[in-house]
């Protein structure tokens, strides 16, 4: 047991045993005030423990989808390195567009990483810009391969996102091209990927919905060949918001919802 959760259970017991030694020497009205602070202290300290809890867990998950994230382009890394050393790749060049491809991916993971570990020592750096324009930079990123996959990318009322926001950019611009990029590679050829998003009051919502088939639950939308979605949520949290997953006909939708910076 924890030593956190002992906290809480020793406070729980010890409102009990305070109370039955009070009752004769106080008042009522201050005996009252007495339980409810003392029952707010085990609530509060009960909650911290289930945060540091939910926190490690997420330590968890995150470690992993690095250790996928990163393990796939270096073995694909080293195993084209390999052929053409050994000089038994019949296509080099098909080998060689594999080298650069692993390495991009690396250096993707590593830039999510570097923007990551930022945000746990760093402040979130918010700059006024246009939703609008963070999603069509991750719809850009996201177009090679949706036309190579044969997959429909759209952009849906994106106008009602020009309202100007504070966020982080840098931070902002890498999670929602990683949510496009996670959507795309999960949609079966001829389906569709479609991004919304808008600007209400104080807060920023983002929804990408693709053709996947389908998940029960963020968790069972990780999949080692393309973990870094654990690390998008990672970025997103570190900001601030949330993602959640839902399943929709024929798919998952991704909402992300996290705050504009505006007060």
């Amino acid at each position: 047991m924890s030593s956190g959760l002992v906290a809480a259970c020793l406070a729980s017991s010890a409102t009990g045993w305070l109370l039955g030694r009070w009752t004769r020497r106080y008042p009522r009205a201050e005996l009252r005030w007495l339980r409810q602070e003392l029952t707010a202290t085990s609530n509060a300290l009960i909650e911290a423990e289930q945060e540091r809890a939910d926190l490690r867990r997420a330590q968890r998950e995150l470690i992993t989808a690095i250790s996928h994230e990163m393990r796939t382009p270096l073995a694909g890394i080293r195993a084209a390195a390999e052929a053409l050393q050994d000089g038994v790749a019949q296509e080099p060049q098909r080998y060689l567009d594999g080298l650069i491809g692993g390495a991009q991916r690396l250096n993707r993971v590593t830039g999510d990483l570097f923007e990551l570990a930022r945000l746990q020592v760093d402040t979130v750096e918010r700059t006024p810009t246009r939703l609008a324009d963070l999603l069509d930079s991750a719809l850009a990123a996201a177009l090679p391969v949706a036309l190579e996959r044969g997959v429909r990318l759209h952009g849906v009322g994106l106008d009602s996102a020009t309202d100007p926001v504070r966020v982080d950019i840098a931070v902002l611009t890498r999670a929602l091209a990683n949510l496009v990029m996670h959507a795309v590679r999960h949609t079966v050829p001829g389906e569709p990927v479609t991004v919304t998003a808008m600007v209400s009051g104080d807060e920023i919502e983002v929804i990408v919905v693709d053709g996947c088939g389908g998940a029960a639950d963020f968790e069972s939308a990780l999949e080692p060949a393309d973990s870094g979605l654990a690390i998008t949520r990672g970025l997103i949290r570190a900001h601030g918001g949330e993602v959640r997953v839902d399943q929709v006909t024929d798919g998952c939708r991704f909402t992300t919802r996290l705050p504009a910076g505006l007060t």
